[in-house]
């Protein structure tokens, strides 16, 4: 088989072909050409003779090898962290060094559990997912993906702060000894908004031993479905059978839905449903997204309309 070569028509003589780079090159001005000149001055890639050559390669490679020593003595952060391992004196059981182990879990969340797979190499995770055998599975979203990176955090708080400076824990227990002694001691716990039966129960022995304490939950990204639909009600739009979907300025692909989005990109494949898509899923939906700041949903969205955020309900007014 032979390569084939493309012969481009030559140009007729009466007919002349240019092409410009800018409006610059083809107004061709004196001020365009002054600038050309500074830009790319005549001869700069020349050489005198093939020795200026050659004694040009040799200094080039000396200051490029020169350079990269001299930076690999300050650049310690590019280098991987030293870190010593001891091995196992009696290795625990389904561990293999270089295999993942995986472990069915679930991680808190203000609108109950998510389950979760979870993988591990020599107990330390690496990676989370979603537990497609479980009958609540939902997908995960950008906080269950992020949540694996929260036990290697540097910023983690790795000892007792008492006025914002250093304590011991001797001193932490010291004073809340004193607070123990005194019923009437005012003493506040705030912690999330999750669902934990560890925190239940350490809650019921606190409240023992500190009558007067009071317990808070505060959550800085909450759903407001408790406060439009009340307790014990959660939203779940469904995707299944929506054809049309408007955003308004809600982002449910990335991180404000408090469910599941699976039907929605389900029927977002041009190939058509899949296993877990609905038999009616057959064609592609489209979106609309109305927003004031980029997001993933706007990412998507096969129209999108940026504008101010007081906009949003006039928006959703002319709509209606």
């Amino acid at each position: 088989m032979s390569k084939r070569i493309l012969q481009h028509p030559e140009v007729p003589k009466d007919e002349t072909t240019i092409s410009w780079r800018s409006t610059g090159q083809l107004e061709d001005t004196q001020e365009f050409r002054n600038w050309m000149d500074r830009e790319f001055p005549q001869g700069a890639a020349e050489m005198e003779n093939q020795e200026a050559m050659e004694t040009s390669r040799r200094t080039f490679l000396k200051l490029m090898g020169s350079s990269t020593a001299l930076a690999g003595f300050g650049m310690v952060a590019c280098r991987r962290p030293e870190a010593y391992l001891v091995p196992y004196t009696e290795a625990p059981e389904w561990v293999i060094p270089g295999k993942a182990t995986y472990y069915a879990s679930s991680m808190p969340r203000a609108t109950g559990a998510v389950p979760l797979v979870v993988t591990t190499y020599e107990g330390r995770p690496t990676k989370v997912g979603p537990n497609r055998l479980h009958p609540d599975y939902e997908g995960t979203d950008a906080f269950a993906q992020a949540s694996v990176l929260d036990l290697y955090s540097t910023s983690r708080s790795r000892q007792f702060l008492k006025n914002g400076a250093k304590a011991s824990r001797a001193d932490f227990e010291e004073a809340l000894g004193e607070l123990a002694k005194d019923k009437s001691a005012k003493i506040g716990f705030v912690f999330g908004c999750d669902d934990s039966p560890t925190r239940l129960r350490l809650v019921t022995e606190l409240k023992k031993s500190f009558g007067a304490a009071r317990f808070y939950q505060y959550e800085a990204l909450t759903p407001s479905d408790k406060d439009v639909l009340g307790d014990g009600v959660k939203l779940v739009p469904n995707f299944a059978n929506a054809d049309r979907i408007l955003s308004l300025d809600c982002d449910f692909v990335g991180t404000d839905l408090q469910g599941s989005n699976i039907a929605f990109f389900n029927r977002r494949k041009p190939e058509g449903a899949t296993y877990e898509s609905k038999p009616s899923a057959e064609s592609m939906n489209r979106l609309y997204a109305v927003e004031a700041a980029y997001s993933l949903t706007g990412g998507m969205a096969d129209h999108r309309l940026r504008i101010a955020p007081s906009r949003i309900v006039a928006v959703a007014a002319q709509i209606a």
